[in-house]
């Protein structure tokens, strides 16, 4: 006997037949008609208890509770379709989602996380941001809690102090980005620390004027794609970001096949950059370590009218930036980073400012093609930031975050560096990683291995007050800060986070110059590779490379 279907995947098939799978797909947060009309009912008989039994007296009370959890295991067992255990268990399914959503990550991070565990940051290392944006000194004692031999746990390095170390001058440190350029005005990067990008929209207003205050006189500050906001409104060093989707110096355009993207208006950017001369670089944006080769979304509920205005875009209307720059869309990948070269140029000799790019690195003979590109051309980036693709601050897939990308921002950074100093161009370029660089130990590795300075979001957040809760993308965090929820952002007290970004960033620079002269250097790029000493996973690091790309293996028996 052939097998017959069942009844109602007989009716869904026929659906599917009729009107195409797309639209009879369930949506999101479907509920069926007699959920809609239960539910209401039945939270009614609920609330009406308490009164019943005040006014006619526990029997009414008892009638009235009793209703509720009748229609209430009725919807839960019969109605609901979209929980298998719900409809399994009744209310007692339940249990497993409040586990699951509510108590589960609060008691890991609160009762059964100790100092070295946590993801993505560990506790250890954000008591250290903590500590410093309270400008508290971070001190312990009686010996580390990590185990030094474990890679999971540590920077994956013991930096080697001197106790030698003869006599080093201590400079002051700073770093000039575009000071090889004709007609530009060099940007000087005054810390060893400085605030990644992080969109208007993806924060709210009263973080970024926090991030915008905090980094005054002392750093700078990435506005993200999401066009120039509060990000600078306390006068502060700026660095504009111009994603793909062009947001608050872009237009909308048609490719050649007839989609829709945004395109560069270069009055705009002309405006925006002589209104605001704290404005001190500009950044492209190729691609981020959340979702590599994507564009971003914004929902429309986070898109209100203050930030539609800031992004030069609609009001409450679903915002997606398109996966490239359409006008860096060559027919290979040779043409286009020519056309990124050309792009480059351009928009350095309309603002006379430095331009870098951020991306993450998916295959690395893309970078040869952009160095070999630098290289011949003369042209190219004056600073680059790559990005780690272990994901940030930034929503992105799991599938993206989890999988999608190369390696660790250091990993790719020592490649490019070595590759711009094989082609003798390496002094006409500012490198900076970002990602899981959280604290000075972290940066000296950065330092050892090509970065002239350092760019964190995730550490800002912290430095804000962010407690890892992971619901950045939700508009349900908790401090507040990744929210347009009036109710959660009320908590945010402007002068006083402010405070706590001045004192991280401070307090990052004065431990990373102390760090360096204990090293017996003076300034942080003159860290060496023999100033380190790695531990890698099976004496081995990435395959890419003919050797260990940090030049040294740790024995597991040494």
């Amino acid at each position: 006997m052939a097998y017959s279907t069942s009844r109602s995947s007989k009716v869904f098939l026929n659906k599917i037949l009729n009107s195409g799978k797309e639209s009879s797909l369930i949506p999101p947060h479907y509920k069926p008609p007699l959920q809609r009309i239960f539910e209401p009912i039945s939270f009614l008989a609920l609330i009406l208890t308490i009164p019943a039994y005040y006014y006619l007296g526990i029997y009414h009370a008892i009638v009235s509770l009793s209703i509720f959890l009748i229609l209430f295991g009725i919807i839960d067992l019969f109605i609901q379709d979209d929980h298998a255990l719900i409809r399994i268990y009744g209310p007692l399914g339940r249990l497993r989602y409040i586990f699951e959503d509510v108590i589960r990550d609060k008691y890991l991070q609160y009762f059964n996380e100790t100092n070295t565990d946590g993801r993505p940051i560990p506790r250890i290392v954000r008591d250290y941001i903590y500590q410093k944006a309270h400008n508290v000194k971070s001190i312990s004692s009686f010996g580390t809690e990590l185990d030094i031999y474990d890679p999971e746990i540590t920077t994956q390095s013991r930096l080697l102090h001197r106790n030698f170390p003869g006599i080093a001058e201590q400079k002051t440190y700073g770093v000039l980005v575009g000071e090889k350029r004709k007609n530009v005005k060099p940007f000087l990067i005054k810390s060893t620390i400085n605030i990644s990008a992080m969109s208007y929209g993806s924060l709210n207003y009263k973080a970024a004027e926090a991030l915008s205050i905090g980094a005054k006189d002392i750093a700078y500050v990435n506005t993200g794609e999401g066009g120039f906001g509060p990000h600078g409104v306390a006068g502060n060093d700026t660095v504009f970001q111009i994603g793909t989707g062009k947001f608050g110096v872009g237009k909308d355009a048609v490719m050649h096949n007839g989609k829709e993207t945004r395109a560069l208006d270069e009055a705009l950017l002309i405006e925006l950059v002589r209104s605001n001369p704290n404005i001190k670089m500009i950044q492209i944006k190729i691609s981020q370590g959340a979702k590599p080769g994507l564009g971003g979304v914004l929902p429309a509920d986070k898109v209100t009218p203050e930030i539609a205005a800031v992004r030069k875009v609609k009001p409450y209307k679903t915002i997606h930036s398109p996966p490239q720059h359409v006008e860096l869309m060559g027919a290979t990948p040779k043409e286009s980073v020519n056309l990124l070269m050309e792009f480059i140029d351009k928009i350095r000799n309309i603002t006379e400012l430095p331009v870098g790019i951020k991306l993450c690195v998916g295959r690395m003979d893309e970078l040869d093609l952009l160095v070999a590109a630098m290289k011949s051309t003369g042209k190219g980036p004056d600073a680059i930031q790559i990005d780690g693709a272990d994901g940030g601050t930034g929503a992105g897939p799991n599938l993206f975050l989890n999988y999608v990308g190369y390696g660790s921002a250091i990993e790719t950074l020592h490649y490019l560096d070595s590759l711009l100093k094989k082609e003798k161009i390496r002094d006409s370029v500012v490198l900076s990683p970002s990602g899981r660089i959280f604290t000075p130990a972290h940066a000296a590795l950065a330092f050892a291995y090509g970065a002239d300075t350092i760019d964190t979001a995730r550490a800002a957040m912290l430095a804000l007050g962010c407690i890892q809760a992971i619901k950045c993308h939700t508009n349900h965090c908790p401090t507040g800060i990744t929210t347009n929820s009036p109710w959660r952002m009320h908590g945010l007290n402007v002068p006083e986070k402010a405070t706590r970004v001045h004192h991280f960033i401070q307090g990052f620079n004065e431990d990373m110059m102390l760090l360096t002269k204990v090293l017996g250097h003076s300034d942080p790029r003159d860290i060496q590779k023999d100033d380190l000493r790695l531990i890698t996973h099976k004496d081995n690091f990435a395959a890419h490379f003919e050797e260990d790309p940090f030049g040294l293996k740790v024995s597991k028996h040494y």
